[in-house]
């Protein structure tokens, strides 16, 4: 192989072209090695949470950080999705509503409900009984169907 003609090109470009390929080759082993975990969510089975803490907002708001299985692990949530809650009403009754986490799927380990606690809710009455270290009913995510731009 006659390589005569590298001895008349600019040598920045060869330069050039050498930082590219080693870009493109750092840039397809990244993409091809890491593994993207899935999420700890179920959308057809309810799954427990383990409370680990329980911040008071104000009086009728709370920040509510449920641990996940692993410190590595993501609740896996897409953008824009909500999960289904399943508690106790004040009767004793089963009580099913819709919350959006206020954590991302870059939080790993845990994930964070900021939730306002009405007077007469029945989902409210769920979380204001709760306490560290119990666990909250959780399946998602609830998708209604696909959205456009």
């Amino acid at each position: 192989m006659d390589l005569e003609f590298l001895q008349t090109v600019d040598p920045q470009i060869l330069v050039g072209v050498a930082v590219a390929v080693v870009a493109i080759g750092i840039g397809a082993i990244f993409l091809f090695s890491s593994k993207k975990s899935r999420g700890c969510l179920d959308p057809e089975n309810f799954r427990d949470f383990k409370l680990v803490k329980r911040t008071q907002l104000s009086h009728n708001v709370a920040k509510f950080t449920f641990a996940l299985p692993s410190p590595t692990s993501v609740l896996g949530l897409p953008i824009g999705q909500h999960i289904s809650c399943r508690g106790k009403d004040s009767q004793g009754e089963e009580v099913l509503k819709p919350y959006t986490p206020t954590t991302l799927d870059s939080d790993l380990g845990h994930f964070e409900l900021v939730i306002k606690m009405y007077p007469q809710g029945r989902m409210s009455h769920h979380f204001r009984e709760m306490r560290v270290g119990e666990s909250l009913a959780v399946k998602g995510p609830k998708v209604r169907g696909p959205f456009y731009q």
